[in-house]
């Protein structure tokens, strides 16, 4: 068997068959009509395959299979093309689980235009407004899908695919993400109510903020608390100094962390707050 060859273990159906690399690796191989008349040893070429999954557990062999045999081959290629398009405009890599989770998605969405009924979407102003890229993305993932399979679905439909991209981009469950989501509007809401300023969005010093408060809230929420740098501890203490505003604001925000998540906020992380914020501040004052 060649290195571009694959040799049939067992067919699925039509489009999907599980066979065997050169290398003796078990795969589930997927392309239109790859399956057809194809029987136990046959060889199949790499022209013939869209696409392969390589080296899955049990587990998850077994919900690719399930999707396979409920969601039609047009899905699953359709999904795939915007996994593709997603990687190329996040710079990011998905595994096997987002083709699970979003080809799924995607096809019980459309199975519910079908029948005449709205589809649950995830209407969430935080996925717009904190995730702007995958939101994008998400956006033109629902032209392809309208476009490619003639039907309407609303507008909303392009923040669920959003957040199927986040929750794999960052290898969290959706409550997870959900979790951070909240927090971040929450911490932005306190920055904005308590130095009486309307942010904007489309600048850098809010885009650098949001992205250290997703890091920020991620450690608070998933990880150990590490000890405070000593010497950013004396950083912080001598910032303090002429940046009222932005340090009493980070006050208030270490007082939500501690009595919403049970966490206290070190001096470390409190000097990157004060900065980010004082640069919000900066720039409010400047757009007046």
């Amino acid at each position: 068997m060649m290195k571009n060859q694959l040799k049939v273990k067992r067919v699925i159906n039509n489009n999907i068959v599980i066979a065997e690399n050169f290398k003796g690796q078990e795969v589930v191989a997927i392309g239109k009509g790859l399956g057809f008349k194809k029987d136990k040893h046959d060889i199949i070429s790499e022209n013939e395959i869209s696409k392969t999954f390589i080296s899955l557990d049990n587990q998850n062999k077994q919900r690719l299979l399930t999707l396979f045999d409920e969601a039609p081959y047009e899905i699953i290629e359709l999904t795939q093309s915007i996994i593709e398009m997603a990687q190329n405009e996040l710079h990011a890599t998905f595994n096997v689980n987002l083709v699970i989770a979003l080809a799924d998605h995607i096809n019980f969405s459309v199975n519910q235009y079908k029948s005449g009924f709205d589809s649950f979407a995830l209407v969430n102003e935080e996925v717009k407004r904190f995730y702007k890229d995958e939101y994008e993305v998400g956006k033109k993932a629902l032209k392809m899908i309208n476009e490619t399979l003639n039907i309407n679905l609303k507008k909303e439909e392009s923040t669920s695919i959003a957040f199927h991209l986040i929750t794999a981009t960052e290898n969290k469950t959706n409550r997870e993400a959900l979790k951070i989501m909240k927090a971040v509007s929450e911490i932005m809401n306190i920055v904005e109510t308590d130095l009486s300023i309307v942010v904007d969005e489309d600048s850098m010093a809010y885009s650098r903020f949001v992205i250290h408060l997703k890091f920020f809230m991620r450690r608070v929420l998933f990880e150990a608390t590490k000890p405070s740098d000593e010497s950013l501890g004396d950083i912080y203490s001598q910032i303090q100094t002429g940046h009222d505003e932005a340090n009493l604001c980070v006050d208030k925000i270490a007082e939500y962390v501690s009595e919403t998540y049970n966490c206290s906020v070190s001096d470390d992380e409190r000097l990157y707050l004060i900065i980010h914020v004082e640069r919000l501040l900066k720039q409010a004052k400047h757009n007046q």
